[in-house]
């Protein structure tokens, strides 16, 4: 199995750290294989081509020493996806059957982009693979419309509990927290604009690295400016332990993406049994009940995502706590890691 391993921060190193430790890894003889970038920034072509060829002749290497039956590679948008598919056409050379597990939420767009060349490249890799795995029955439509002739199979992503327990002040004003890359996709602006338009007392906790250069400093600049530095407060990549015991001091979760796959920051909320608020993109609206487990907006309305923010704020906290509770209950159902690795226990033994 292949892709960015933890430490690296994002979703993908997260579902492989997640599988390694699961019961997947207790029923198969998996060996993880890090994709990740181990060169320099500003580094020269030529380092990174070595770097590949190095790559390249390791994962080989690997499969011949395991006698690999599967080659499941976890990939995304952009240039990853074509090395990844060296790594498909190595893997198929050694016997292998092929899974290709698509992440990302910008990979409809990414296909979209390709000139008819590259459109063709994209279409061989995924149909000479024996599976590909989407993150939600929408994704699949997507990708069925985009890449005709391939297997496509649904398995959502699955996260761990947090380890602790919940230590939220009752006094204080309500906290939520967001999780993921500090960016205009993941709608840190709107964010912000719905904390200027809020009529209830409430703050947010920007948890995450920097999405785009300098967006931190623009974005600390404009808080100021707002006067709402007491209200809004950017804590730096947060992972592990740390992670954890920030869910549980949270009273919600909330991510205003303008476009999403199915962000693991949302099922690591529900799992810290939080009420979400996210926008009504990607697989969000097939994972939340608007009202049951959580709450929809539409993305890029700061109006919304100010009333549903003000909404919960206002609940009294048992209130909060219930659907909180509700949206436990789900995870525990179809998003734990114990979830994932049966489903991709299934897929496998559907392989042979």
């Amino acid at each position: 199995m292949s892709g960015p391993l933890p430490p690296a921060i994002g979703g993908m190193a997260s579902v492989l750290g997640a599988l390694g430790q699961s019961e997947l890894a207790q029923r198969t003889d998996l060996a993880l294989f890090d994709t990740g970038k181990k060169t320099r920034e500003g580094r020269s072509l030529w380092e990174g081509i070595r770097s590949r060829w190095t790559l390249m002749r390791e994962w080989s290497a690997l499969l011949r020493r395991h006698r690999a039956d599967i080659a499941h590679i976890h990939t995304c948008s952009g240039l990853t996806f074509f090395l990844d598919g060296l790594l498909a056409w190595l893997a198929r050379r050694q016997g292998c059957r092929v899974v290709l597990h698509i992440h990302g939420g910008l990979f409809d767009q990414f296909l979209d982009g390709l000139n008819p060349v590259l459109r063709a490249l994209a279409r061989r890799i995924v149909r000479r693979a024996n599976l590909v795995i989407a993150l939600s029955d929408d994704w699949q439509q997507r990708l069925e419309q985009r890449l005709p002739g391939s297997r496509i199979a649904v398995m959502p992503n699955g996260v761990a509990e947090p380890v602790g327990q919940a230590s939220r002040d009752p006094l204080a004003p309500p906290t939520f927290v967001f999780l993921g890359l500090l960016s205009t996709l993941k709608g840190v602006p709107v964010l912000l604009e719905a904390l200027s338009r809020s009529a209830a007392d409430w703050r947010v906790l920007l948890a995450g690295n920097e999405g785009e250069p300098g967006f931190s400093d623009r974005l600390r600049a404009h808080i100021a400016q707002r006067g709402l530095g007491a209200r809004m407060q950017l804590l730096g990549p947060v992972v592990g332990p740390a992670k954890d015991q920030l869910l549980l001091q949270a009273d919600g979760f909330v991510l205003p993406s303008l476009a999403e796959g199915l962000p693991m920051s949302m099922l690591e909320a529900m799992a810290a049994r939080l009420p979400v608020v996210v926008t009504s993109v990607g697989a969000m609206p097939e994972v939340i009940e608007d009202g049951v487990d959580g709450l929809l907006v539409p993305p890029g309305d700061a109006a919304a995502l100010a009333a549903a923010l003000d909404r919960l704020a206002q609940q009294p906290p048992a209130q909060r706590a219930a659907m909180g509770r509700a949206a436990h209950a789900k995870y525990r159902a179809r998003y734990s890691v114990d979830a994932m690795a049966q489903r991709l226990l299934q897929l496998y033994a559907a392989l042979r």
